[in-house]
């Protein structure tokens, strides 16, 4: 049967259900186009098995998924014994920027409602949550993350996704790639480093 199945499936791609089914009762394989419950069971593993393959055969290799941890921001973290400060480290990776020098660059990410901003990552970004929703389809696994106030998104080179909310959504973020678009606000605004002794 599940040499039938592909045969039929592959046929179906190619000429269409309806020419598909009328080759097969031509064939002479009535019986075995009309499955019992149990192969039934079988034909849609298999076919949404095939589907699947399929769509991530047309995926590029080169994708790579994101790492997204939920409610990051809203963890505990415990102080050491003694101590009134600590640091929380939970993400690392070792750059795979190819720019020399490389930058770090951060900012904020404004979205609103409107139609699907694409990216395509030729460097690292960090992303976390800080009011609103910010819908993320990860072109690597189909997946698309909702994330909210106190996620975490993180797009490594060769990550593909789109962008887009249902209301507004803003995030920080730090990118290795130089600065793009000047925050129009913040130009200038770094405090004075000049001693005031």
């Amino acid at each position: 049967m599940s040499t039938l199945i592909t045969i039929a499936w592959l046929a179906s791609v190619a000429c269409g259900p309806r020419d598909c089914i009328r080759h097969l009762l031509d064939a002479g394989h009535a019986s075995e186009i009309f499955p019992t419950p149990r192969e039934c069971t079988e034909l849609t593993d298999s076919v949404q098995t095939m589907i699947h393959q399929t769509y991530k055969n047309r995926m590029s290799a080169n994708l790579v998924p994101l790492t997204i941890v939920k409610g990051a921001g809203h963890e505990f973290i415990p102080l050491p014994q003694g101590e009134n400060a600590t640091t929380a480290d939970f993400h690392s990776i070792r750059t795979k920027t190819t720019d020399s020098p490389t930058h770090l660059t951060s900012g904020f990410y404004k979205i609103v409602a409107g139609k699907a901003r694409p990216a395509h990552y030729t460097f690292e970004e960090t992303k976390y949550i800080l009011s609103g929703q910010i819908d993320i389809l990860d072109e690597a696994t189909g997946i698309t993350h909702h994330l909210v106030p106190g996620d975490f998104a993180f797009f490594h080179v060769g990550s593909k996704v789109q962008f887009s909310t249902k209301s507004e959504g803003l995030a920080f973020y730090a990118v290795t790639r130089p600065v793009r678009t000047p925050h129009p606000n913040l130009q200038g605004r770094e405090e004075d480093t000049k001693s005031r002794l």
